[in-house]
C-alpha cells in the first residue's frame, strides 16, 4: 500500500509540487530502477560484511528494518510538507500561479525520497518471497507463496487511496497515513521475529 505510491501519489506530488518543467512527472519513477542498480551491490555487500563479523541480520528483522527505512522516507515527506505549509492538490490548484510557482520545491527531494523507498525495497522486495518458502510447512509451500503474492496484490487494490488523500488533505496527512503502515507493519514483523527466527 504504502510501498507502490510511485505511479499514484508520488508522481501526483512531482506534478504538483516540485519544479520539473523539463521532465514529465512520471520520469522521475526511474530513480527507482537506477538506484536499484547502483545499491543492490552495496546492500548486499553490507548484509555479507555483517555476516562475516558474525552480526547477520535475520530475514525477518531485514524485512523490519525496510518497512523502517520506507516509514523514514514519508516521514520526511510529512515534515518537508509541513514545512513548506502544503495545502491539499485540490486547494493546491486553486492558488494564484505566481503563489503555487513559490511553494514548489526543487527535485532533490525526489531525490531523498527515492533513495529511502528503493533501499527499503531492497531490505524487502527480495526476501519476502524466498522467506515464505523457507519457513512455510513443505505441504503449504505454494499457498503460502500466494497468499505472499495474494497480500501484494491487495496493498496494490488499495492504492486509490492514497490520491484520495492526497486531493483531498493537505498532502502531510497521506504521507503521515503512509508512515503510519509503515510504522505498524514494521511493529508487527519485530513482534513476531522471535517466532520467525
Amino acid at each position: 500500500f504504502s510501498f507502490h505510491q510511485n505511479g499514484t501519489s508520488l508522481s501526483l506530488f512531482a506534478r504538483d509540487f516540485v519544479k520539473t518543467d523539463s521532465v514529465q512527472p512520471e520520469i522521475w519513477q526511474a530513480l527507482n530502477p537506477f538506484y536499484v542498480i547502483i545499491l543492490t551491490p552495496v546492500v548486499m555487500w553490507v548484509f555479507a560484511a555483517l555476516a562475516r563479523r558474525g552480526k547477520a541480520i535475520s530475514t525477518p528483522r531485514k524485512i523490519a528494518i525496510g518497512m523502517g527505512l520506507a516509514g523514514l522516507a514519508f516521514l520526511f515527506m510529512t515534515v518537508f510538507s509541513i514545512i513548506n505549509g502544503y495545502p491539499s492538490a485540490e486547494a493546491f490548484k486553486d492558488l494564484p500561479a505566481a503563489e503555487a510557482a513559490a511553494l514548489k520545491t526543487g527535485p532533490w527531494v525526489l531525490f531523498v525520497l527515492y533513495f529511502f523507498l528503493t533501499v527499503a525495497e531492497l531490505f524487502i522486495s527480495p526476501l519476502g518471497l524466498s522467506f515464505v518458502s523457507k519457513v512455510a510447512p513443505k505441504h503449504l509451500q505454494g499457498l503460502c507463496q500466494g497468499l505472499w503474492l495474494c497480500a501484494t496484490a491487495v496493498g496494490n487494490l488499495l492504492l486509490w487511496i492514497g490520491p484520495l488523500i492526497y486531493n483531498a488533505y493537505p498532502i502531510w496527512v497521506a504521507w503521515t497515513v503512509f508512515f503510519s503502515v509503515c510504522i505498524i507493519s514494521m511493529g508487527v514483523m519485530l513482534g513476531m521475529v522471535k517466532w520467525l527466527e
